[in-house]
């Protein structure tokens, strides 16, 4: 070719590059550089003194945690869509434990994608005028869905980056605080007089590694030789509760619930997806509390909270082309159906002792001593092949660009801390200050009886987690000890793969933001935290006031139109299954603006009409039955649809209808 005519082509290529990144770093940089902050300040006032003498105590309870509709969603970065409804509840489900002359304990299950601090910490704030549970003895634990919220998180790098929209939405974290402290509370206030039993089985088959050749460089195997056999053993198979029985008023104990780990992503539910969704999660949770009230006849309403473990590197083992609603109901279910039968075989080794202890303390990462660093580097940096996403979620072409492309470690000019990670951006990373990414962890310790929990606001891999287990449990005192770690606990810091995983740079290790060595710190500070909790019996190393400033943009729906009466748009009609898709009923309304729809009250049912003309409840919205969809909106109204998934094959002997409640409840045509 001559020369004159590849220069001209040159320097469009090299043109197109240079318009590329231009766009790249307008696309990044925009929020930091035009979006207002807020500045959060949270204090700790004191909470209510504990009782010094009785029984060990024990209080469950439940709150409805979904936010409205258009709020943006978290887990799936740039592939998540902001919600349009919802197909399933999100749920915090608390959990209070007490035992005289100990700190009373508030653990907390979350149907959210992580913990976040500015949620643990309004939280201790709101419950302190109303418990006796202190700051350091609250524990967030989280499910981490990928079809819950974004918006609330404590860093300005997930507010941005999390989410398909940027931003920290003030409104939405105060609502998730207060309906978290409403669970709290309440739970504190029906404290009964409790046994306990703890427990552990397998299960195997629902999950599978994810990253295998990166889990297999732990153990220096041939990648040439692995099996789509060993994805399904590479897991964490480990199911982990704490079972709790509560005295009735007859002084009788009877069944109220239980406290659930497991190592699964809810991930179940793809990206792309607008619904409201706790995934494989909800059945775990909704179908063993279910079982239990159907099961034993209890004065309570029983509760499951389920919250992750060491998940980071594993998926739900879905069938191939089938991922959806089917297959996390599938697999949500069966996990269900092994918890059930551990609750059930915890009930004979009941006991009414409970020896609780809690440490929790705060680091600043980038303040850290160097002897307690541990190789950790001095500040965040986000690896390339975080864009390309995890097995399973890559989009075309992104996921198979040069650099972006996992697994595809730096060979050169890698003798700086973070090592075999590309650079996200390359040095221009270095213009985002290190104060943006996350950088203050809340880590905990938490012992109830011979369970002790580790605490972490990170997605743990299965050999990291084994390799934490076994740095904690060389610090505690002889015993049978079951030591699980709850992953992304009070916060989020990405992912802490072994320094073997991170040397392969799939997508777990260049989203282990501090470099190789966070799990040498992360496993020294809980073994330290652990040593120190024993030693002492609580370890309560957190400031007396918080403070976060935030980029902010308001996403919670508003509008001064006065509430729109609803109409009828259709007669309910039947869809049947095909593909995906499952079998439903369906009608639609036009009605109020999202913004006067609250979701997370009762909202739909189904309902049947017997022989003498009344309506009775068939179907309620707390499952996966009944969901809600958003069709379209304006400024002052919206259309909806409702649907009833999976009727009943059974033809109909009673007529039924839909009635949409709230404040001018609506009934659709029987069918």
């Amino acid at each position: 070719m001559p020369k004159r005519r590849r220069l001209p082509r040159l320097r469009l290529f090299l043109m197109a590059v240079l318009l590329g990144t231009v766009g790249a770093l307008t696309f990044t940089a925009w929020p930091f550089l035009t979006y207002p902050a807020t500045t959060l300040t949270i204090s700790r006032p004191a909470p209510l003194p504990p009782a010094t003498s009785g029984p060990a105590l024990a209080g469950l309870a439940e709150s409805d945690i979904t936010p409205p509709i258009g709020i943006p969603k978290f887990g799936y970065s740039a592939w998540a869509r902001p919600s349009d409804g919802f197909r399933t509840r999100l749920k915090a489900r608390a959990f209070y434990l007490h035992s005289p002359g100990q700190t009373p304990l508030a653990l907390v299950t979350l149907d959210l994608g992580a913990g976040s601090r500015v949620l643990h910490h309004r939280v201790a704030e709101l419950i302190a005028a109303h418990t006796d549970v202190p700051a350091h003895g609250l524990s967030l634990l989280v499910t981490h869905t990928h079809s819950g919220p974004g918006q609330f998180l404590d860093s300005d790098f997930y507010n941005v980056f999390g989410s398909n929209l940027p931003g920290f939405d003030p409104t939405l974290a105060e609502f998730l605080s207060r309906q978290i402290a409403d669970a709290v509370i309440r739970a504190y206030r029906e404290r009964r007089t409790a046994r306990f039993a703890t427990g552990q089985t397998e299960v195997y088959g629902f999950t599978r590694n994810r990253s295998l050749a990166a889990w297999a460089r732990n153990f220096r195997l041939d990648e040439n030789r692995l099996t789509d056999d060993m994805a399904y053993q590479a897991v964490n198979p480990t199911m982990t509760m704490l079972r709790v029985d509560l005295a009735g008023d007859d002084g009788a104990f009877y069944p109220a619930g239980a406290l659930t780990a497991f190592s699964i992503h809810g991930t179940a539910i793809p990206p792309f997806t607008h619904p409201w969704h706790a995934d494989v999660w909800h059945w775990l949770a909704h179908d063993v509390a279910e079982a239990i009230g159907t099961r034993y006849e209890t004065p309570f309403t029983p509760l499951h909270g389920a919250f992750q473990a060491t998940h980071a590197d594993n998926s739900p083992a879905w069938v191939e082309g089938q991922r959806g609603d089917r297959e996390a109901r599938r697999i949500g279910g069966a996990l269900a159906g092994h918890a059930l039968r551990l609750f059930e075989r915890l009930g004979t080794q009941l006991d009414d002792q409970l020896v609780t202890g809690v440490g929790s303390r705060e680091l600043d990462l980038l303040t850290l001593a160097p002897d307690s660093r541990f190789g950790l580097c001095e500040r965040a940096i986000v690896g390339a092949a975080t864009a390309g996403a995890a097995k399973g979620d890559e989009v075309f072409p992104i996921s198979w660009l040069p650099f972006i492309r996992p697994g595809q470690p730096k060979t050169l000019f890698n003798d700086n801390c973070q090592g075999a990670k590309h650079w996200m951006l390359s040095k221009l990373q270095l213009l985002l200050p290190a104060e943006r990414f996350p950088h203050e962890a809340l880590i905990q310790v938490v012992r109830i009886n011979d369970l002790v929990l580790v605490n972490l606001p990170w997605e743990v891999t299965l050999e990291s987690g084994n390799r934490i287990r076994k740095a904690v449990r060389e610090q505690l005192p002889a015993g049978r000890w079951r030591v699980e770690i709850s992953s992304l606990a009070n916060g989020f810091f990405g992912y802490a793969t072994t320094p073997e995983e991170y040397s392969l740079q799939r997508y777990e290790g260049g989203h282990t933001l501090y470099g190789p060595h966070t799990l040498d710190m992360l496993a020294s500070q809980s073994a330290q935290l652990a040593s120190d909790l024993f030693t002492h019996g609580s370890i309560d190393d957190l400031p007396a006031q918080w403070r976060f400033t935030l980029l902010s943009r308001d996403f919670w729906p508003v509008t001064e139109a006065p509430l729109a009466t609803r109409t009828l748009l259709s007669a309910p009609r039947f869809t049947d299954a095909d593909g995906l898709r499952e079998p439903y009923w369906a009608f639609r309304f036009r009605g109020e603006h999202p913004a006067h729809l609250p979701l997370h009250e009762p909202l739909l049912h189904v309902e049947q009409q017997d022989a003498d003309g009344h309506w009775s409840l068939l179907q309620d919205d707390q499952g996966s039955a009944l969901q809600l969809l958003r069709l379209d909106q304006d400024a002052e109204q919206a259309e909806y649809e409702v649907r009833w998934y999976n009727p009943p094959h059974t033809p109909a002997t009673q007529p039924r209808r839909f009635r949409v409640l709230g404040h001018a409840p609506l009934s659709s045509a029987a069918f």
